[in-house]
């Protein structure tokens, strides 16, 4: 049930990530930078803005998805040690 939640955890977390960088992107592309929001009709000026949220995107995924893939390959690597723990049991001192 463990190994479920945690896949499930996992693919939820892969999405977010995407959804993040979607997001951003997008909103860099119609100049919407929270408060700061700026109207440009030239295209260059909307690319500009789709790379500079295109970045801010991959930098906040990597913050928020990092943590979480993080905390999601400890609870593997614990697991992992657990079964090899149950196959080779400790020697008696």
């Amino acid at each position: 049930m463990n190994r479920l939640l945690i896949g499930i955890l996992d693919f939820l977390n892969k999405l977010l990530a995407i959804v993040i960088i979607v997001s951003s992107t997008v909103s860099g592309w119609y100049g919407q930078f929270g408060v700061y929001q700026i109207t440009v009709e030239d295209p260059l000026h909307r690319a500009i803005g789709a790379l500079v949220g295109f970045a801010a995107g991959i930098i906040l995924a990597a913050v928020v998805s990092g943590l979480l893939a993080t905390i999601i390959n400890i609870s593997r690597e614990m697991t992992t040690i657990r079964e090899l723990l149950r196959e080779r049991p400790l020697a008696m001192r």
